[in-house]
């Protein structure tokens, strides 16, 4: 179910998003702080960040989701939220919806990559792969 800017501000709902270039370093359960440093540092803390997801088809989409950098697979993929201007809704990845409204298949989207718009503090300046440890069927 898509999460409507007119519906969040309409109830007061305790939801908000990061804007673009900033990151928030969590501090505890349902509490954070802004990050200040030019870098995310991989320091075992948990972040949200404004950045963006790339299709496999090549879309740049506007995105908030979560990162862990206790483990070098980052990204949080239950977090990946993307915003629709049009509708003024975000989205997250996994809701069919989305893709309808993108007017692609999830096999033309999926993988995706992910970069957040404050660099990790990483020797790989990304973009990074929906999920570093793939796994195989066999």
């Amino acid at each position: 179910m898509p999460l409507r800017l007119k519906d969040i501000e309409q109830d007061g709902a305790p939801i908000s998003f990061e804007s673009k270039g900033e990151v928030t370093v969590r501090t505890g359960p349902c509490s954070g702080s802004q990050l200040q440093a030019n870098k995310i540092p991989l320091d075992g803390r948990h972040y949200i960040c404004a950045g963006k997801i790339i299709l496999k088809n090549g879309a740049e989409l506007q995105a908030n989701f979560e990162i862990n950098t206790h483990t070098f697979d980052f990204l949080e993929r239950d977090s990946v939220k993307i915003y629709i201007e049009k509708e003024r809704a975000w989205y997250y990845i996994k809701e069919d919806e989305l893709y309808e409204i993108l007017g692609v298949s999830k096999e033309d989207a999926l993988p995706y990559t992910w970069l957040p718009d404050k660099p990790l503090n990483y020797f790989d300046q990304g973009p990074y792969p929906m999920c570093f440890y793939e796994t195989v069927d066999e």
